[in-house]
């Protein structure tokens, strides 16, 4: 029974485009990430529409859009009806990142694409998985074993391990190997060791985004960012950080709310602008476990919660940024500029009006982007522009030099969005409309309530029916508006059962989980946290904000979690609008790389340790594609089965090896000669395989002319075999080379995973797997080809 593999990418392969991708194993589907930018235009989903409703399970890697940002839509629309795993980070983050683009969309156009509703139905019904967790598939899927792995990059960042007999298919996109200030590194490569569950997979799918990037130290680049704030702010310009609403945004807050306890800089506000700010924050809160050793420990020894910001400032409007005058500095949504607060904050800050020239020319705000857009926004537009002024030599770009802040201008055509009220003739229009609305629907609910007033006087009605009602029961067949007597029903001296009873009470019963009555975490929140949301929440005036009602600072606070939330939206009347205009750009611009990826150096490291006998490469531009693929190719110990597929085209990438199941006879087990390795016994078996009639499993059994023999027969027979000698085992160098010092033989490795032991003998593996020991025949070589035998069970 071989299985069969087969891989095509739906989006997201040789270019940055959303990852989305689809892997048969045998007849079950798995979809990879369900992707989408946030011009959330339908035709992007195209392939997806076509295999959505066979789709057997998701597997969400990341909670931005670009990894799940499709899986609302196609779940409410494209018929995705099956299982969706991913971690509790990934769920939490996923829906908060929804919500911030739904009202951000909502902010600025009638947005019917996918509602709130859709949202909670999506995410609500995602199964979570901790960390190496392994999950056993059921029904379709019985066989198949999935476990989530710590990717870093984001709070609950998922490297998939897929498992179906010995087919090992490990799915590793967008991952750090670095520690940072809120997460440690991924655990596919720590203290410099690939993770022996990740390591030798039959498949690898990894991403080449950064193949061609080579990032400056991490203190370097926060060197930068904050010399470049300081001057900004000190010239007495703003600095705004576009970012995203649930993932990245924790990096950034928590970096410079410490830099901002570190220099006390009070007098400039830090402000993190989102429409699920404060939800955002409470979340990560309560997700401490999922991020870093570091910030745990603290956390346990101090009981102080890293995320209890002390200067970052959380808004959910516009308009809180009037609360804040002067310079400040302000983490906005989202990081495209093609929508949200931060593209409001770029027309508003780094553009001169031409007809007034309002803005000083001695006072400039930067532009500090701290992530790569995605092709055709206008984030992607100034990163490219800025990369073409500030890189123009191969030289600087080899040896990762932080550039410095450009003075940029130039002119573009920016099509601004915005939601104003309704006046005049349209006004009339709407409240003549909302008026006859208002009186169709108290009239209906005037009918419904007599219709219901007849009903309950007819059922409380004791005299029965008497004969010269007949005639009238027969006027009364067909539909009425109002409600009438069931004609056919029969009156008599027995009544029949009341249908609708007086005083309804309804039993609210206390929820109850496995470990007894459930908690509820409201009723533990600090009350210095619910005092300062409920104060900030107070300034909001009018219609809108999120002030949902309540007397007190801790009824306020509570509403604000409990509630909804997203803020109220103002029920004034009003309409959409959008113009084109031709405006000047003038500010400083800067990118400093925090995107909190493993560059192309330390990729082309980490691929050999893993060591894949198959590796497809997505999600990259075709250049970066094509030089991490030349890359490994010129690495003599890799692999040389390396896929680039193109979108739509699809792989066969079915291992060789076939599996089949039998069933053993009691004969031929009594018969084998069983090799130790770990935990597993190994044998030869050598036998004849019998298919019975009232079974679908074979058998498999002695062959024929060994039935007669003995055991000491047999043992004669084996020894006389010429079957070559089978080592079975995968030793990894690193770990020989522990049993090599424990020995005392020294053992050092030179040049590309050549392990040398005691100056004369070579240790080395080769790119199939296969390990070759090399050197003078002495007692040493002796000694370690021993030490290597023992390590493998040889049958």
């Amino acid at each position: 029974m071989a299985s069969y593999i087969k891989f095509t990418p739906l989006s997201g392969a040789k270019n940055e485009d959303a990852l989305c991708y689809l892997l048969e194993i045998d007849e079950v589907k798995i979809l990879l990430d369900c992707g989408w930018s946030d011009h959330f235009n339908t035709q992007d989903l195209s392939p997806l529409k076509k295999i959505a409703k066979q789709i057997d399970i998701v597997l969400l890697s990341h909670s931005d859009l670009p990894h799940l940002g499709g899986y609302t839509y196609a779940k409410r629309h494209l018929g995705l009806q099956c299982p969706v795993y991913s971690t509790m980070p990934v769920v939490n983050m996923g829906k908060m990142c929804m919500y911030d683009i739904y009202q951000s969309k909502t902010n600025e156009m009638d947005f019917t694409t996918f509602s709130l509703e859709d949202v909670d139905n999506a995410f609500d019904n995602i199964n979570s998985l901790r960390y190496s967790q392994p999950c056993a598939l059921p029904g379709k899927c019985q066989g198949i074993t999935i476990t989530a792995y710590a990717a870093a990059h984001t709070v609950g960042g998922t490297i998939w391990k897929i498992k179906q007999d010995t087919n090992d298919i490990v799915y590793a996109v967008d991952f750090n190997h670095r520690k940072e200030r809120h997460l440690d590194g991924t655990v596919l490569l720590t203290d410099g060791v690939v993770l022996n569950s990740l390591a030798r997979p039959s498949l690898l799918i990894t991403d080449a985004l950064n193949a061609e990037i080579l990032s400056p130290p991490r203190r370097d680049r926060y060197t930068a960012m904050f010399d470049t704030m300081n001057t900004t702010l000190s010239n007495g310009g703003s600095v705004l950080l576009p970012s995203d609403s649930a993932a990245r945004v924790l990096e950034l807050a928590y970096l410079l709310d410490q830099q901002w306890t570190k220099q006390q800089l009070n007098n400039y506000p830090l402000i993190m602008l989102s429409n699920t700010s404060y939800h955002t924050i409470h979340f990560a809160k309560i997700m401490l476990e999922w991020m870093g050793n570091d910030l745990t420990k603290h956390f346990s020894q101090t009981r102080e919660n890293p995320f209890e910001f002390k200067y970052v400032r959380l808004c959910h409007k516009l308009e809180d940024l009037e609360n804040y005058p002067g310079p400040k500095v302000v983490i906005a949504s989202n990081y495209s500029l093609e929508t949200g607060f931060a593209r409001d904050l770029f027309a508003r800050w780094m553009t001169l009006d031409t007809s007034t020239q309002q803005q000083p020319h001695h006072i400039k705000n930067t532009l500090l982007l701290t992530e790569r857009a995605p092709p055709g926004s206008l984030g992607r537009q100034i990163y490219d522009e800025w990369e073409t002024q500030t890189k123009g030599d191969q030289q600087s770009i080899n040896k990762a030099i932080i550039q410095p802040t450009l003075d940029y201008k130039t002119e573009m055509d920016l099509t601004l969005f915005k939601r104003v009220p309704l006046e005049g003739m349209e006004l009339q229009e709407y409240e003549a409309t909302q008026r006859a609305k208002q009186e169709r629907e108290a009239a209906q609910a005037a009918m419904i309530a007599r219709s219901k007033t007849i009903m309950e006087e007819d059922e409380s009605d004791s005299s029965d029916l008497d004969e010269a009602d007949d005639p009238m029961d027969e006027l009364l067949v067909k539909q009425h508006d109002l409600y009438v007597r069931d004609s056919g029903r029969s009156g008599g001296f027995f009544k029949q059962a009341q249908s609708y009873h007086m005083f309804p009470y309804h039993e609210r019963r206390k929820k109850m989980d496995d470990y007894g009555e459930a908690i509820q975490p409201d009723q533990y929140i600090p009350p210095t946290d619910m005092t300062r949301i409920a104060l900030e929440n107070r300034l909001d005036t009018g219609g809108s904000g999120a002030n949902f009602g309540g007397s007190s600072d801790t009824k306020d606070a509570m509403d604000i979690i409990n509630g909804p939330v997203l803020p109220a939206r103002n029920t004034l009347p009003t309409k959409y609008i959008s113009s084109v205009q031709h405006v000047q750009v003038q500010c400083h611009l800067q990118y400093i790389d925090l995107e909190g990826l493993s560059d192309g150096r330390s990729i082309k490291t980490i691929l050999p340790q893993i060591a894949p006998r198959k590796m497809i490469i997505i999600h990259g531009q075709e250049e970066a594609t094509k030089d991490l693929e030349q890359a490994c190719l010129s690495m003599n110990q890799f692999t040389k089965e390396i896929f680039t597929p193109n979108i739509g085209e699809v792989l066969n990438v079915s291992a060789a090896t076939n599996v089949y199941r039998v069933r053993l006879t009691d004969g031929l087990v009594n018969s084998l000669f069983f090799s130790k390795l770990d935990d597993y016994e190994l044998a030869r078996v050598s036998g004849r395989i019998h298919f019975k009639e009232d079974s679908t499993t074979p058998s498999l059994d002695m062959a024929d002319d060994e039935l007669i023999m003995t055991t000491t027969d047999i043992q004669s027979l084996q020894k006389k075999k010429t079957e070559p000698t089978i080592f079975v085992g995968d030793i990894r160098l690193t770990e020989f080379k522990r049993v090599l010092q424990n020995e005392g033989i020294s053992a050092e490795f030179k040049d590309e995973g050549m392990l040398v032991c005691n100056d004369h003998v070579v240790v080395r593996k080769t790119g199939t797997g296969q390990l070759l020991v090399e050197g003078i025949l002495s007692m040493d070589y002796y000694r370690i080809r021993s030490l290597l035998y023992s390590q493998h069970a040889i049958l």
